[in-house]
Formats: structure tokens, sequence, C-alpha cells
């Protein structure tokens, strides 16, 4: 069998290169700006997705759960800025069904530090 003529010689070495160019080009532009992602960071951009998405129902719910606690704005005003999780996490357990944990203790007091200046602006 007779090779063409793209496969024999010098030719050769030339069009192989140039496919081992091409794919490491594909990849290159792939990853860079292309949006290609390897499977970890898939699995991260995911998970960070997942729980702010999460996140944009339950914080809503906590403040108003929170809110609706006796002495609990009070309590919540009276608090340092380090400690306002805390004061938040002693009033609300769980909120459907999620329990209190520091990240989301710390988006409820940022929830509730928000609500409040925004009713003070209204006043």
């Amino acid at each position: 069998m007779k090779l063409p003529a793209i496969l024999q010689g010098e030719a050769r070495t030339r069009f192989l290169q140039g496919i081992a160019f091409g794919a490491v080009a594909t990849m290159a532009i792939g990853f860079m700006w292309g949006g290609w992602v390897t499977g970890e960071n898939a699995r991260i951009m995911r998970n960070t997705a997942e729980t702010s998405g999460r996140m944009s129902v339950l914080v809503p719910l906590c403040v108003a759960q929170f809110s609706a606690a006796d002495g609990a704005l009070a309590k919540f005003k009276a608090a340092s800025a380090y400690s306002r999780e805390n004061v938040v996490s002693e009033f609300v357990k769980n909120v459907a069904s999620t329990n209190m944990d520091y990240s989301f203790a710390r988006a409820c007091a940022t929830g509730i530090e928000t609500e409040l200046a925004s009713a003070a602006t209204k006043s």
C-alpha cells in the first residue's frame, strides 16, 4: 500500500507537528478563553451556586423569623459586629429544616443589618 504524499518524509513530520500544535492550541484557547473547566472547578462552582441559591431563599425567611422573636432586635443592636451571628443562632435554631451553621448565621446577620439600615433610612 502506498502512503499519500503528506505522510511521507518531511511532509509527514510537518503534518504530525501540525496536529500536535493544533491540539495544544485548542486546549490552551479552550481553557483560557473558551470557558472550559476541570472537574474539580466544576464541582466547586456547582457547590457555590447551590449554596448561593439556597441562601437567597433561606435568608429572608431567617430575617423574618428573627424579627418576630421577642427581644431579638434589641439584643442584636446591642451586640458587637463580631458576635451578631451568635445572637442570630441563639434566637433562630433552624429555618425550613435547615440547621443554623456559622455561614448561614453570618448571612442572616447581614440580612438583618440590611433590613435595619433600610428601616432607618425610611424613618
